[in-house]
């Protein structure tokens, strides 16, 4: 009774590379002298979400300089960060799925491998199995409307799958675990979103392009309803570079699979393969390219200030401060 409710800082954006929308700062002498993976990291332990959630973006901001890289690994930041996958907050979930994306993409194979080694992939397995149920029922996990619910649910995912795809595409020990664990019924469900959430649907086809390349086990695992999703991706008629770019991801796919096309399936499966390929070399690049950097650019001024950013230092005391005298009162 009588305390004010602290602000909630904005999770950073992370863009289709796996990098946040804004510029990283360069830390302060003092900073690389401190160090400030020992603090983020402890931090991570926290009982209040929103200080897990700033260590979270914090982190995901600091490991792009590949130099602090190693002293989060020497503290175990992937051991540390791996249950938040499956923490009761989603944007913590979220945010530390942006973390881990972000160390899989700046650290490199090693770090990969590393990852992998580390049993990141169960933790990574279940989260986009509950995002996957999630779609089409009401989590319990936030107190907040179905739309909103929804959409962060999906947020969630297109972290995850990015994650997963950094991965397999950097580990032949990651893309084994993604065929044990049967994860293509994930990136086809993931897929299937494409009317609704085209981001969610283009991460899931990229990394499906990614780890049906010289598959063998996976193609021996495809179905006619995976088969059917894929055709239905083809067969549509969306306009928009959007819907052209995800058609053209998933016909990269159908190729690398074709071996395995049923004869009864092989002409129509074909035939909108090479239509779809026809539209994506009848764009006009001299045309396209301009405008795609005009909505870039459109797009990056349109991020409100602060959005790739964590809180500032009045609210992580605020944060901070709370989190003390709700322990004082436990």
């Amino acid at each position: 009774m009588g305390k004010s409710k602290n602000k909630k800082f904005k999770r950073p954006q992370f863009s289709a590379e796996g990098l946040p929308v804004s510029a990283v700062n360069d830390f302060q002498d003092e900073e690389e002298v401190d160090s400030p993976a020992g603090e983020l990291l402890e931090k991570l332990q926290s009982p209040c979400a929103d200080v897990r959630e700033y260590a979270c973006a914090s982190i995901s901001r600091v490991v792009q300089q590949t130099q602090t890289i190693p002293a989060f690994l020497q503290r175990d930041a992937v051991r540390c960060l791996g249950p938040l996958l499956l923490d009761r907050s989603l944007p913590v979930r979220e945010t530390a799925a942006g973390a881990l994306r972000n160390l899989s993409v700046c650290g490199g194979f090693e770090v990969c491998e590393d990852m992998v080694k580390q049993d990141i992939l169960t933790p990574l397995t279940a989260l986009l199995r509950e995002c996957c149920t999630g779609f089409d029922t009401n989590s319990g996990l936030l107190p907040k409307s179905p739309k909103e619910q929804k959409n962060l649910v999906e947020a969630v995912a297109n972290e995850a799958v990015n994650l997963l795809w950094n991965l397999c595409e950097c580990c032949s020990r990651a893309l084994s675990v993604f065929n044990r664990a049967g994860l293509l019924e994930i990136l086809i469900q993931c897929l299937d979103r494409h009317p609704h959430n085209m981001e969610l649907a283009l991460s899931a086809a990229r990394c499906l392009h990614t780890v049906s390349e010289e598959n063998t086990e996976l193609l021996g695992t495809l179905n006619v309803a995976v088969l059917g999703a894929l055709e239905s991706v083809l067969l549509s008629s969306h306009p928009g570079m959007g819907h052209i770019l995800l058609r053209t991801l998933t016909a990269g796919s159908v190729w690398n699979m074709k071996s395995c096309l049923p004869s009864d399936r092989q002409a129509q499966t074909l035939s909108a393969l090479v239509a779809t390929l026809s539209q994506s070399l009848e764009q006009d690049s001299g045309t396209l390219i301009p405008a795609l950097k005009e909505a870039e650019t459109v797009q990056s001024t349109a991020v409100p200030t602060g959005a790739a950013g964590s809180a500032n230092g009045e609210e992580m005391e605020e944060m901070e401060e709370e989190e003390e005298e709700e322990e004082e009162e436990g």
